[in-house]
């Protein structure tokens, strides 16, 4: 490991979850300390949606609400640079594509999206529309918060618990146990998250935040486990599932 270096890995993180120049280069050698900051990023990616969309009246939410829900989850996509779609457009097609992880991972490096990566995107983006739209017309901007950070937390749980699939990539790169900063840094933000479901849900806040820390330490696991270990695809495929799990279930309970 590289040494602890938390203005560095926060901008890391920065410019590898978003499409933000922060001017800092990759370390050619070494791990990089960036997963607990994964959160981080997402609540801020949240904070931005929540904050515009307090700035859209009141009858133009419930009445459009599936049009905003439309430019929310694009804008998520393109801040982002795609790069968790196209994990899940990987794994998607490794998982169903191929018989042995060894297979599973030719898949996943090749650029190329086969049917079953281009259908599970498409079933992902208009779960996410329909239920963040069922969100939006109830005035949950909360979820707007709580469900980037810990569909991020997922990736991060990646990185801290899994195994590498292999040598090399930039997701071998950001594994490995937390350091205390980082670690002490994932920990405010999801704390910061369950007060706001607190505040926002009561106990059905409380559960819904739960719900999701446990679902960011489940799927990545699941979709690891099929595929011999985790890679940066696998990371970026839990982050869109656990979003879409948590989005849905927002839109349940609206």
């Amino acid at each position: 490991m590289s040494g602890s270096h938390p203005l560095r890995d926060a901008a890391l993180a920065l410019s590898l979850l978003t499409v933000v120049p922060t001017g800092i280069s990759w370390p050619k050698e070494g791990r990089v300390a960036v997963a607990g900051w994964f959160p981080v990023v997402g609540f801020a990616l949240g904070g931005l949606a929540w904050a515009a969309t307090r700035f859209v009246p009141a009858t133009f939410l419930a009445e459009k609400s599936y049009l905003v829900a439309v430019a929310l989850v694009v804008w998520f996509a393109v801040v982002s640079r795609f790069l968790h779609h196209d994990g899940l457009a990987d794994v998607a097609d490794a998982w169903w594509g191929a018989s042995t992880p060894e297979r599973r991972l030719e898949i996943m490096r090749d650029t190329a999206t086969g049917a079953f990566g281009a259908t599970a995107l498409a079933l992902c983006v208009v779960v996410q529309v329909v239920s963040l739209g069922e969100v939006l017309e109830a005035r949950g901007l909360w979820v707007l918060l709580v469900v980037p950070t810990l569909a991020r937390l997922a990736a991060t749980f990646a990185a801290w618990l899994g195994k590498p699939a292999r040598e090399g990539g930039l997701g071998r790169s950001v594994m490995g146990g937390p350091d205390v900063f980082s670690g002490g840094v994932a920990a405010l933000v999801v704390s910061a998250v369950l007060v706001i479901g607190w505040n926002a849900a009561g106990l059905v806040g409380i559960a819904f935040v739960a719900a999701g820390i446990v679902a960011s330490l489940v799927i990545p696991h699941l979709i690891a486990s099929r595929m011999g270990g985790v890679t940066g695809d696998v990371m970026g495929a839990s982050v869109i599932v656990v979003e879409t799990l948590l989005l849905f279930s927002a839109g349940v309970i609206a």
